[in-house]
């Protein structure tokens, strides 16, 4: 069974903007929205939205350490942006049976991404979708 897996990090807010999350974090999104813009993947964000992906090869345990690792010297905003009403979460999405996966099948978090979540209070969501026939 092949596995198409990847994940991002969020940082969602009705009041604050992307570019201000970059501003205040004083790093840029790999990707961003802006509150009831149009796109092609969403008719209508209902937030504004500050995206840092990983959407590389290898296994999703990996990818999330590169993520958080690109992420640490910033946590202390984020759990800022988090006190003042924002709210983050690292998204991991997983597609089985993916025409493009590779084998990797079971992931982990360590104890150093718990305790960056912990320590900017921000939520996991996993998402694993079945693409079988």
């Amino acid at each position: 069974m092949k596995v198409h897996q990847y994940c991002y990090f969020a940082l969602k807010s009705e009041t604050v903007s992307a570019g201000e999350i970059t501003a205040r974090l004083g790093m840029a999104p790999d990707e961003a929205q802006v509150l009831g813009s149009r796109s092609a993947e969403h008719r209508l964000p209902r937030m504004h939205a500050w995206k840092v992906s990983h959407c590389g090869p290898g296994p999703v345990d990996d990818q999330i350490e590169g993520l958080i690792g690109r992420l640490a010297p910033v946590r202390p905003g984020i759990r800022k942006l988090v006190d003042e009403g924002a709210s983050a979460v690292l998204q991991v999405v997983r597609y089985f049976h993916h025409r493009d996966g590779g084998e990797e099948f079971g992931w982990h978090l360590s104890p150093a991404v718990i305790a960056f979540l912990t320590e900017a209070a921000a939520a996991l969501d996993v998402d694993e979708y079945d693409l079988s026939e």
